[in-house]
């Protein structure tokens, strides 16, 4: 990964941030338009709705009425003789006049505002079969209206027969003129004995309806009527009107039928609402089409972004300005604590970062000089207890992991002491008596070190190393005795090149003792305790020249990996009898090493 730096992350993200402000207010604003044109829309539609259904009343309700009042006697009893001549007479069509066309097609269209007049007329007997007029009135149902109910006969059947007097409003289309349908209003009552609501036969009357909704001037609602896979408008573009007639039929398909869908048309996307005109009617189902262009929401919304993203922009290059003078005077500072940072890494504790304000920034350089002082001093601290105590002591003391007082652990002590030390430093000087001891410890220490091992204390020409304290690594035993072996080696290879030719004994010991801080109150030591640390000074003093002397329990937990040789009982001060004691010739590979005892027991 590309790492970038805090000035131009701070640039990246002021324009992140003018660029997420400026979407979200794009985002927004589109979303208050859309909503804003929709309700205005809804409104509008709702509003042409209501103004088809006030204008289907005025238009239906006299003729409703009308077509009621012909339930008389003569008409009864004409559809019961299915007499054609008697239906379609002028006195039993009496009510009807003023809303029939003359026979010859004469009279004028009703106006909006006017009672409609019908341009068709026919009775159903009471098996829903039509009863054609006689000659003489054949102008009231022409073959192409009667070509349009025949497909309907059997559902007008069923709803004779199924029910008491009604009247129902649907829709027909028949082409009056040879491959021109008209759309048509038709009216259907049922006649019926008004005690015993038996049905004898239906009145069927056809109204065109040249204007299939209310329509203004202001208005941007376009309104027709959806009926079998057409639609019939005279607001509505010819070009459009097959694609809506399309989508309209795949939306009224679904299981869940959609009434509000967009379709696209060839210069702007369309919106259109689809209402019931007819739910229930025995006609087949016919809907008001109301279609909205989207060209002016759109034209709306392009205006919107052009001028939201114009701004944007602006914003985005004061922003920028204002970025660049800000991460200016971020940035120096901040590259100033970073390469202090890196000098502290360096171990220069001693640098130095100029404070250059009052502010945050300031505060922190003055707050890292402080903190560079405190690890300049703690480092000091830390190089004196590494030169005074072990390494591996100085850590578990720093992360108190020591317990002070002391506690019981299983170790292995090893003594290493020079053969003819007075001798050797008779005649030497002090400084030369120095020089040789520090070139002897610095190379026997790092071997302690190799074989985790601790330095407990240098005693004039002495090491003692412990082993297993103050932590375990399983094998203890086995590093104590490798670490003398190696000693041995160390001294050997030592004196090929130094002036000083010194010979070693070393005792090794194991068992338990007492590891912890002892010492005052004032000056405390890391060190162990016990009769095992006795025994092995003492074995470490009967050890021969390049010799190690273990004791007998680290023979036994060195088992078949130590070659060894049984030393005569030895005689030991401050212990009771002969004590078994063993020359370590070799040593082999260890086992496998176990996992590291657990919290040992406190004393």
């Amino acid at each position: 990964m590309i790492a970038l730096s805090f000035r131009v992350k701070l640039l990246l993200a002021m324009m992140a941030l003018v660029a997420g402000v400026t979407g979200a207010t794009n985002y927004v604003t589109q979303l208050r338009v859309d909503a804003w044109f929709r309700q205005t829309i809804d409104t509008m539609v709702g509003q042409q709705v209501m103004g088809f259904s006030r204008l289907q009343q005025l238009r239906l309700r006299g003729v409703k009425q009308k077509c009621l009042a012909l339930n008389r006697p003569r008409l009864r009893a004409a559809l019961e003789e299915s007499d054609p001549v008697l239906l379609y007479d002028e006195t039993t069509l009496l009510d009807l006049q003023d809303v029939l066309l003359e026979p010859d097609g004469g009279g004028a269209p009703a106006e909006a505002d006017a009672a409609p007049r019908a341009s068709f007329l026919c009775f159903l007997d009471a098996k829903g079969q039509i009863l054609p007029p006689p000659a003489t009135k054949a102008a009231r149902l022409t073959p192409a209206v009667r070509r349009s109910l025949e497909p309907l006969l059997s559902r007008l059947r069923l709803a004779l027969t199924n029910g008491p007097a009604f009247q129902q409003v649907g829709y027909l289309a028949p082409e009056l003129t040879p491959g021109q349908p008209a759309l048509h209003e038709v009216v259907l009552t049922s006649i019926a004995y008004p005690d015993t609501q038996q049905t004898v036969g239906a009145l069927i009357l056809g109204f065109p309806l040249a204007r299939e909704a209310p329509s203004s001037d202001v208005s941007p609602i376009q309104s027709g009527v959806w009926l079998e896979g057409t639609v019939y408008s005279s607001e509505i573009p010819a070009a459009l009107r097959p694609l809506v007639a399309q989508e309209a039929g795949k939306a009224l398909a679904r299981p869940d039928a959609q009434l509000q869908f967009t379709v696209q048309a060839a210069d702007a996307p369309a919106g259109v609402y689809l209402r019931p005109l007819n739910a229930g009617s025995s006609f087949p189902p016919a809907y008001q089409v109301c279609v909205y262009s989207l060209a002016g929401m759109l034209k709306e919304k392009a205006r919107l972004r052009a001028s939201i993203l114009s701004f944007g922009a602006l914003a985005l290059g004061g922003a920028l300005a204002i970025s660049l003078l800000l991460s200016h005077g971020l940035a120096v500072p901040v590259l100033a604590l970073v390469r202090g940072t890196e000098e502290i890494q360096r171990g220069n504790f001693a640098v130095k970062v100029p404070v250059r304000s009052r502010d945050e920034l300031g505060r922190l350089a003055g707050s890292f000089n402080e903190m560079a002082e405190g690890l300049a001093l703690k480092e000091k601290y830390r190089s004196v207890l590494n030169m005074v105590a072990d390494k591996k002591v100085a850590l578990e003391m720093i992360e108190g992991r020591v317990a002070l007082g002391g506690e019981t652990r299983e170790i292995s002590v090893l003594f290493c002491d020079i053969r003819g030390f007075t001798a050797l430093t008779l005649h030497m000087d002090p400084a030369e008596v120095i020089q040789m001891l520090n070139e002897h410890m610095t190379a026997l220490t790092r071997v302690v070190y190799e074989n985790d091992g601790v330095v407990d204390k240098f005693v004039g020409d002495l090491i003692m190393a412990i082993f297993g304290a103050p932590k375990s690594y399983g094998r203890d035993s086995w590093n104590a005795a490798h670490c003398a072996r190696r000693m041995i080696e160390a001294r050997s290879e030592l004196n090929q090149t130094s002036r000083y030719q010194i010979t070693v004994g070393i005792g090794v010991a194991t068992g338990p003792a007492v590891a912890g801080c002892m010492g005052s109150s004032d000056r405390l030591n890391y060190t162990v305790l016990g009769e095992r640390v006795n025994l092995a000074a003492r074995l470490c003093s009967k050890a021969g020249k390049m010799d190690v002397v273990i004791d007998e329990t680290t023979r036994r937990q060195l088992a078949e990996q130590a070659e060894v040789e049984e030393l005569p009982g030895l005689e030991l001060k401050g212990f009771t009898g002969k004590v078994p004691a063993y020359r370590l010739l070799g040593l082999q590979a260890p086992a496998p090493a176990k996992a590291a005892a657990t919290t040992p027991a406190s004393v």
